[in-house]
C-alpha cells in the first residue's frame, strides 16, 4: 500500500510535484529595481535571491520529502502553486510519537500542547475575600479590666452550678431509696409475712386437734393475744387463706390480720372486726372487693359465709366502724346485725385514712372433718 492510501488527507488535492532537475528558476524581478539575472553555475545550485528591503521576506517551499509521509500544510504557508527557489534539502523530520496529532484540528492540538494537565498548586485555593466590618469596637472592649470582669463573672457562676448539681444528685439518690423501699414493702415484707402465715396455720391445726382447758369460739380454746384462732378465705382477691390472730396491737398484727377485742367472734351477733396492714400479703387488696363477693371465716366447727355489702373511706380517728352496728355508735344489734368489718390504712402508700369493707353473714356451713372446703371459700363465682 502506498503512502497516499493511509494518509488522513487522501481526499485533499495531491501536493505539487517536485520539479525535475534542471536550471534553477530565477528570482522574481522587483518592479522598483532593474532585474539582475543570476549567472548559472553548472556545478552548484544557484544561491537564493537577496531580500528586498522594501518587501517582507518570503519563505521558500522545499517541497515534499520522499522519505517521510506527507503532512498537512500549516496555516499561513505560501501557496504551493507559486514557484519559489528551492533551498537545500532539510534533514528528515523525527517521527512524531503521538500518531493522533495529525488527526486533531490545528487549534486543538496547539491548545493541548500549551494547556497544563495539572493546575498550579494554588490554582484552586483562591477564595473570595470577605470584607471586614468597618464598625470599630467600643471603647475599652479589649481592656484588661473588662477581661478580668468577664472571667470573674463566669467563675462566680460555678458555685450555683455546683449547688444545682448537688441538689440533683441528692434527689436522684432519694428517688432510688424510695424505689428500693417500695420494692422491699411489696416483695420483702410480703415474703416474710407468707412464711409466718404458714407457721401460724400449722399452729392453728395443732390447737384444734388438742383438748381445750377452756372452750372459746366453737369449742376451741380461748386465744391469747397474738394466738391464731381462725382462717379467712376471699377467693375473689386471693386463692390462699389468711390465718387470723387475737388482738390489734402492732406486735399482734405484724404478720396477720387481728381481731378487735371489743367486737364479736365469727358467727356471733354484732360486729366481727378485723384490722390488717396495707401490704399485698395482708389487706392491701381488699380495695378490689365488690358488693356480692364472698368472704368465708373457718373455725374449728363451722364455715361462716359473709357477703360484701359496701366499702367506705373514713378518717383515721373515726372509731364507729367497730361499733356493734357499724356507723351507729350505741345502737343495739338486731336480728340481722351479724357483721364482718375489714379495714386497713389508706391511701395505698400512706395511713391518714382508713379503707373499710362491710360484709353481712348469709350462711353457716358445718366444717367437714375431712377438711373439705365449701364452694364459697374456693370459687369466686359461687
Amino acid at each position: 500500500m502506498s503512502d497516499q492510501d493511509w494518509s488522513p488527507f487522501a481526499n485533499e488535492p495531491p501536493p505539487p510535484r517536485r520539479p525535475s532537475p534542471g536550471p534553477a528558476a530565477s528570482a522574481a524581478p522587483n518592479p522598483g529595481t532593474p532585474p539582475h539575472p543570476a549567472a548559472p553555475n553548472p556545478g552548484t545550485p544557484p544561491p537564493p535571491a537577496a531580500p528586498n528591503p522594501g518587501t517582507p521576506p518570503r519563505a521558500t517551499n522545499p517541497g515534499p520529502n520522499p522519505g517521510s509521509p506527507p503532512r498537512r500544510p500549516s496555516p499561513g504557508a505560501p501557496n504551493p502553486g507559486r514557484a519559489s527557489v528551492p533551498g537545500p534539502n532539510p534533514a528528515p523530520a523525527a517521527a512524531d510519537p503521538d500518531r493522533t496529532t495529525a488527526l486533531r484540528p490545528p487549534g486543538l492540538a496547539k491548545k493541548a500542547q500549551q494547556a497544563p494537565l495539572v493546575p498550579e498548586p494554588d490554582g484552586t485555593a483562591i477564595l473570595p475575600v470577605i470584607p471586614a466590618d468597618a464598625t470599630p469596637a467600643p471603647p475599652g472592649a479589649d481592656s484588661e479590666a473588662r477581661k478580668k470582669r468577664s472571667v470573674k463573672r463566669h467563675r462566680g457562676d460555678g458555685g450555683l452550678r455546683t449547688t444545682v448539681r448537688g441538689l440533683g444528685e441528692a434527689l436522684i439518690t432519694l428517688g432510688a431509696v424510695v424505689l428500693l423501699y417500695a420494692g422491699y414493702e411489696v416483695f420483702g415484707v410480703s415474703e416474710a409475712i407468707n412464711h409466718e402465715q404458714e407457721d401460724l396455720s400449722t399452729n392453728l391445726d395443732t390447737i384444734w386437734d388438742g383438748e381445750a382447758e377452756e372452750e372459746g369460739v366453737d369449742g376451741a380454746p380461748v386465744p391469747e393475744l397474738g394466738d391464731a384462732f381462725a382462717r379467712m378465705w376471699a377467693p375473689d382477691i386471693r386463692p390462699e387463706s389468711w390465718t387470723l390472730v387475737e388482738g390489734t396491737e402492732p406486735a399482734d398484727i405484724e404478720y396477720a390480720p387481728g381481731r378487735f377485742l371489743d367486737g364479736a367472734y365469727p358467727g356471733e351477733q354484732g360486729n366481727f372486726t378485723l384490722a390488717g396492714h396495707n401490704v399485698p400479703a395482708i389487706f392491701s387488696e381488699i380495695r378490689s372487693l365488690e358488693p356480692g363477693d364472698k368472704v368465708v371465716i373457718e373455725t374449728k366447727e363451722n364455715f361462716y359465709i359473709y357477703e360484701v355489702q359496701e366499702h367506705v373511706v373514713v378518717d383515721e380517728t373515726q372509731i364507729d366502724i367497730t361499733a356493734p352496728v357499724p356507723g351507729q355508735p350505741g345502737a343495739e344489734p338486731g336480728d340481722e346485725d351479724y357483721w364482718l368489718t375489714l379495714f386497713t390504712c389508706h391511701p395505698r402508700w400512706d395511713n391518714y385514712e382508713r379503707y373499710v369493707v362491710y360484709s353481712q353473714l348469709v350462711e353457716t356451713v358445718p366444717r367437714d372433718p375431712a377438711g373439705d372446703l365449701p364452694d364459697a371459700a374456693i370459687d369466686p363465682e359461687a
